[in-house]
């Protein structure tokens, strides 16, 4: 069908999720409906579906304003050009607007007349920032479009903010829409069943298949999954065991003071362990640059060419640097550079632009580097934390993932190193089996659940003897069953509109506590604690209560707690 306001020029072409999206939203806005959500994986184009739906509502009378909200990162990889959105808005065909990117008051309460608006989701919330957005949505009827929906939670800050605008629709963009808290997005359509579960209903949604079917968005990714053999020895009886990382991950009751002695004496700091992990990888690495320049010296073609990058993810702060410390004595030739909460931040924005340039080759980071950020070609990621929540994997994978036209097919694959007790193979396993991304939760909005996770002991017998590698293996993200090759994708021609797809949420409570006795283990190292003083810090805020008991609320805030004191390096 043709869509309305949308006249391709110059060749451009939208993809055929993004005209898919754009035709079930002209749909919906002619039968009524005044909210959608749209979920694509990172490198999709999502800037170009948010300018694309406004000129849609537009040419159907719906709207004359459009009011871009982003996290602030995003603003500067993907938003802040308005040259670069003015292109966007001449290929589709549309008129001419007027942009401006309103993130202080200097420049956006002297533009109060621009057709276009990108803000972040920290300036609506302030109060000047949220008193001039309310009377620049008064002057007309704006759509919204929300970037990154999974960090609008309905009852948090930034939600009771932008509620006060008014506004005549509204679009929700994400990659991953899930929060581990179980709470509602803002502005996302929910349908109920007769069960009373709830559903988060996409318009459409392009997951990892269908970009990697369609070529050209995400490169394959190999993930390298290293185990290690720790030798132990008890100081009372002098008795010595082996025993696999990933065999004492998976059967914590019955090793839990092992599994605590390790996390006091910060295995993962050990030399063994980072040599394990990070030789592969630098092998890989030097292999991959060094094919990539032959095959463009081959070809005589060296415009837009960039050379791979590495991006390493620690724990924390202190195991960071440990890292670069190591780094920087094997590998010495290596442009390796650190960021994180410790760096002064004009110098961690001059590492980051350097690295963005590609003038460092290697960085070391904490969650410095999310979403939003468009380093395409970062190549080889190594996953030294221990995160292994399925959405915040995936952004991680998403980082070394971003397509590089420039380069040769077989240039663009992303190899992925991680160690087994991370327990990052399980997680990858779930990405590899393409379930949507969807959002379901029970009534109510209570999760389900399966008890406590069991939290190691503060002490142990045991002795740390020996580390070494034990067995490894490799994850094809591309081998995925039932995957399409690109001639098959195109060659189907549905009958039917498929049904959205959800994932269940009902296992919502144990994953918020798995994740918060990772967190707690990830802070104990940063703040030199054990983990029962973490724990202990946390009951001593909320009157005694145990994490058996929590709620997911309260699990939640706990979990937003022990990020926050990760990210200080401290129990807050």
């Amino acid at each position: 069908m043709a869509l309305p306001g949308i006249q391709p020029r110059d060749g451009f072409a939208l993809r055929e999720g993004q005209r898919t999206f754009l035709e079930r939203w002209a749909e919906a806005l002619q039968s009524g409906e005044r909210n959608a959500l749209g979920v694509f994986v990172p490198g999709y184009g999502k800037t170009i579906t948010a300018l694309a739906s406004y000129a849609v509502a537009r040419a159907l009378g719906i709207c004359d304003r459009l009011v871009v909200f982003v996290p602030r990162g995003n603003l500067r990889d993907q938003y802040a050009d308005a040259d670069e959105l003015a292109q966007v808005f001449h290929w589709l065909g549309a008129p001419p607007v007027s942009f401006c990117s309103a993130d202080s008051d200097r420049v956006f309460l002297k533009n109060l007349d621009t057709e276009v608006v990108v803000t972040t989701y920290q300036y609506a919330s302030g109060e000047r920032g949220n008193e001039a957005l309310v009377e620049y949505c008064r002057r007309a009827k704006a759509l919204f479009v929300f970037d990154e929906v999974h960090h609008l939670a309905d009852d948090g800050t930034w939600a009771r903010a932008i509620e006060k605008f008014p506004h005549a629709a509204s679009v929700a963009l994400s990659g991953t829409p899930m929060r581990s808290d179980n709470k509602s997005l803002f502005g996302v359509p929910v349908t109920t069943d007769a069960e009373g579960f709830e559903y988060y209903e996409a318009l459409h949604e392009v997951g990892m298949r269908e970009a990697h079917a369609e070529g050209g968005i995400l490169k394959r990714v190999d993930a390298h999954v290293v185990d290690y053999a720790v030798r132990m020895v008890r100081t009372d009886t002098g008795e010595e065991v082996e025993v696999s990382l990933a065999a004492l991950r998976d059967d914590p009751e019955a090793s839990r003071d092992v599994d605590a002695y390790l996390a006091r004496r910060k295995l993962r700091f050990h030399e063994v362990y980072l040599d394990t992990l990070l030789r592969p990888a630098f092998e890989r690495f030097a292999q991959k640059r060094g094919a990539l320049a032959r095959q463009m010296a081959r070809s005589g073609s060296f415009s837009g060419y960039r050379d791979h990058q590495m991006l390493v993810i620690g724990m924390s702060n202190a195991h960071a640097a440990a890292i670069l410390d190591f780094v920087r004595r094997q590998f010495p030739d290596v442009r390796s550079a650190r960021i994180g909460q410790d760096v002064p931040a004009g110098e961690r924005q001059e590492l980051l632009d350097a690295y963005r340039r590609g003038q460092i080759d290697v960085m070391v980071q904490v969650d410095m580097i999310g979403e939003g950020t468009d380093i395409k070609p970062i190549s080889v990621l190594v996953k030294a934390d221990l995160v292994r929540a399925v959405g915040k994997t995936m952004q991680q994978v998403f980082r070394g993932m971003r397509y590089v036209p420039q380069w040769p097919e077989e240039a663009n694959t992303c190899d992925l190193y991680a160690a087994e007790d991370s327990g990052v193979a399980e997680t990858l396993r779930w990405i590899a089996a393409e379930e949507k991304l969807g959002t379901k939760t029970s009534k109510g909005g209570q999760g389900g659940g399966e008890g406590a996770t069991v939290e190691p002991t503060d002490h142990s017998v045991w002795e740390l003897k020996s580390v070494r590698q034990g067995n490894s293996q490799t994850l094809s993200l591309e081998q995925m069953p039932g995957y399409r090759s690109s001639a098959d994708f195109h060659r189907e021609v549905p009958q039917e509109r498929p049904r959205p797809v959800a994932v269940d949420m009902a296992a919502r409570e144990r994953e918020l506590r798995q994740a918060c006795a990772e967190l707690a283990k990830e802070l104990s190292y940063a703040a030199d604690v054990s983990v029962r003083e973490v724990h202990a810090a946390w009951k001593r805020q909320v009157r005694g209560q145990a994490q058996a008991d929590a709620s997911v609320v309260e699990l939640a805030k706990k979990m937003t707690w022990l990020e926050r004191s990760l990210r200080a390096g401290r129990l807050l």
